[in-house]
């Protein structure tokens, strides 16, 4: 069938155009798929807020994480990865959750109590959590002279105790499986009948998975219920200003991309602007179309799937350029840069994919939420760099837009004069930028200045994180989702502004970016910060009492947990370290090289260790957008070494007797270019948030900025220089045998 370009790229433009319309009116009353569809996270919308508490007086705090962990699992399952659940005093649990409007709908549907059920494998319910008395994780030794190994410990009521004994009788040498609100936690098989009332769990546990079992396994046995104290809408944390300032930035950051593009591949670029825009419209009707909520960490996973999406068509474009350069005709370079540009898009894709999917699979909450965006994003951009942009490219040559000329400027210069220009052995990187065969840098022989400079950067780090420890102001600035603290309501009685309120905050406590939101049923606000000292709680009520002419008896409040539990960080370390193990097994076998996929990893580790000195630097509170941060900087680092140990592995075909230091020099300069350009269009959108947001956008995207630039910079400088580190005692080696 033939390719006809006069009706595809107008039904191209009609198709973009119709996403768009999409997006603005939906489909039907609901307007299904629109951008006023998009749920928004607690940050940017606000959503409702819950109080549950226990129905004893003095429930015990093992009882009390248990039932968090409960209600936790409860709205993740449900989809509500972006809420909160934190403990208040010593038996109240609050519960925010986004882009909510009716609390009382989400009080039915999380419910108030967890439903344990132990049942047979034709799904029959042997025992409920009534029947368990208590649940413990503890070291036991099962075979005499062996090391102790985890169990789950379990001790039912009398009731239990004959049930468990009748459902193991009748289930010897098979499994019961322990389900909890439908999803299966645990299937231990029956080895003896247990008619004592106690029974153990075995399995490869570690303290955290047992002690997460036998969590799960109190919260649906708790020894008292939950009752619902109040339901309250609230209004964003951030303030209805950061998602109107976002809103703008977003749209001038992407048409600075748009217009960038335009001046670097001129028609090209044309080309990737169009499949850019048909990206953002598929991507934020995939997100309005399965219900993803849209916070800080989600819009951390668009920047950087945005990212990869421009930079697969920068690579793309990069090697058509190199292929036009060598003399082929303009649809014979777009053939050949595509199956070049292939195995670099493949491997940079799949290895962030594989962060995504463990994150998503090991994580938590917001976690979660930003690999579902990073997910959404990877596979959309995949389809448009590979196909659509291929299309539109093919079109418009066809039609006589895209030129030779708009590719190379001097290839028709040249071609006119019968001259060549000739290549300077001494470039400098704007020579290296503006060449199509640019001489090697010398990257390795520099390299002790650059593992110098990267040594000094963590060492200042560590410097002002002992500083600020040995004061007594602790290693890092923790927010009140990572510290716990404080949480004021104030019954304000008239109207009030967010920024009012959060200005009186920080001049008390001298907290940069406290958490405000306003109780939008009523007049009033809640306040969370860190734990605050006797003098400066009631310093901060005496100012707020006279700016607003309140009595003592419109402040209440108490101390919280933190939201992001240390089960929650745990669970956050143990995904980073599984994606990265993930993509150092994937990196190592696609180059047959443990040492590249070592030498990938290493240089995120460098990445994300300069991110946490800024942190520690700056003082910019560590909170959910840390997490989400930092996800993005190893992302970033990620995909640019990828490209380069691509070029490696290609070039050792092509030059396979140079030396080792020749080949990284080479592969680096080679795709120098890229990087300078994917960077730079990354850095300008990202830099838009960071000039136009409020000060919490602002907290969020400087590390963003500085983990680009250090993500850049490791793997230009720093990854193929440890990978020469690692086969250089090899190469001695294999000489020093000869």
């Amino acid at each position: 069938m033939k390719f006809n370009s006069k009706i595809i790229f107008p039904l191209i433009l009609l198709c973009t155009v119709g996403f768009y319309l999409l997006l603005v009116f939906g489909i039907g009353q609901n307007q299904h798929l629109s951008v006023g569809n998009i749920r928004q996270g607690l940050d940017l919308m606000g959503g409702v807020s819950i109080l549950y508490e226990a129905d004893i007086p003095n429930p015990s705090l093992e009882d009390m994480n248990a039932a968090n962990n409960m209600l936790r699992g409860r709205l993740d399952r449900r989809g509500y990865l972006e809420a909160t659940s934190v403990l208040e005093g010593n038996r109240q649990i609050r519960v925010d959750i986004p882009g909510v409007e009716d609390p009382a709908a989400v009080v039915a549907e999380i419910g108030q109590t967890a439903l344990l059920t132990f049942q047979d494998e034709e799904g029959n319910i042997l025992l409920t959590g009534a029947e368990v008395a208590n649940a413990r994780s503890e070291f036991t030794q099962r075979h005499q002279g062996g090391a102790p190994e985890m169990v789950v410990a379990l001790q039912f009521t009398p009731l239990g105790t004959t049930l468990f004994a009748e459902a193991t009788r009748a289930n010897l040498r098979r499994q019961i499986f322990i389900f909890m609100d439908d999803e299966l936690i645990s299937a231990p098989s029956v080895g003896v009948e247990i008619t004592d009332g106690a029974a153990v769990i075995e399995g490869s546990f570690s303290r955290e998975t047992a002690d997460l079992l036998a969590s799960q396994i109190r919260s649906g046995s708790l020894p008292f219920g939950l009752t619902v104290q109040s339901e309250n809408l609230i209004g964003a944390r951030l303030g209805a200003e950061a998602l109107r300032t976002s809103i703008i930035a977003g749209i001038i950051g992407l048409a600075l991309v748009l217009i960038f593009m335009g001046l670097i591949y001129r028609t090209m670029g044309l080309c990737a602007n169009l499949a850019l825009l048909i990206y953002v419209a598929l991507v934020m009707i995939m997100i309005s179309g399965f219900a993803v909520t849209l916070s800080l960490p989600g819009i951390a996973g668009i920047i950087l799937s945005i990212g990869m999406a421009v930079d697969a068509n920068i690579v793309i474009f990069e090697r058509i350029r190199e292929e036009v350069a060598a003399g082929k005709t303009l649809k014979g370079a777009i053939r050949t840069g595509y199956k070049r540009a292939w195995p670099a898009i493949l491997d940079s894709n799949v290895t962030t994919l594989i962060a995504g999917g463990v994150l998503f699979w090991l994580g938590t909450g917001p976690i979660m939420g930003f690999a579902q965006m990073l997910i959404i994003g990877i596979l959309v951009s995949m389809f448009t760099c590979l196909f659509v942009t291929r299309i539109i490219t093919t079109c418009l040559i066809d039609l006589g837009v895209v030129k030779t000329s708009h590719i190379l400027p001097h290839k028709k210069a040249e071609e006119e004069s019968g001259e060549t220009v000739e290549v300077d052995t001494k470039q400098s990187i704007i020579d290296v930028f503006k060449s199509e065969n640019p001489s090697p840098q010398p990257i390795i022989e520099r390299r002790k200045v650059y593992f110098a400079f990267s040594a000094f950067i963590i060492a200042l780090g560590l410097a002002f994180m002992i500083f600020n420890a040995v004061r007594g102001n602790g290693w890092f600035n923790l927010d009140v989702e990572f510290s716990g603290g404080t949480s004021f309501f104030i019954e304000m009685g008239q109207p009030f502004e967010n920024a009012d309120i959060e200005a009186i905050v920080r001049d008390v406590t001298g907290i940069a970016a406290p958490q405000i939101q306003q109780v939008l049923n009523e007049d009033s606000v809640m306040i969370r910060i860190a734990q605050l000292d006797i003098e400066t709680r009631v310093a901060l009520i005496d100012a707020i009492s006279y700016r607003y002419g309140l009595s003592a008896e419109a402040f209440s409040y108490t101390d919280v947990s933190p939201a992001v539990s240390a089960a929650m960080q745990r669970s956050a370390i143990m995904a980073m370290g599984v994606a990265s193990l993930g993509m150092l097994l994937y990196i190592s076998i696609r180059f047959r090289d443990l040492r590249t996929g070592g030498s990938a990893v290493l240089a995120q580790i460098h990445d994300a260790l300069v991110v946490l000195c800024l942190y520690a630097i700056l003082r910019i509170p560590l909170n959910y957008a840390f997490i989400a941060v930092m996800l993005t900087t190893l992302g970033y680092s990620i995909n640019a070494t990828i490209i380069i140990f691509d070029r490696m592995r290609e070039n050792r075909v092509r030059m396979p007797k140079v030396t080792p230091a020749i080949l990284i020099n080479a592969s680096v300069t080679q795709t120098l270019r890229r990087t300078i350009i994917s960077t730079f269009t990354s850095f300008i959108a990202v830099l838009m948030l960071y000039i136009i947001g409020v000060a919490a956008i602002r907290d969020f995207t400087l590390p963003i900025l500085v983990g680009l630039l250090f993500g850049a910079y490791s793997s230009v400088f720093l990854s193929g220089s440890m990978w020469f580190m690692m086969v250089k005692d090899k190469i001695k080696a294999v000489k020093k045998a000869a």
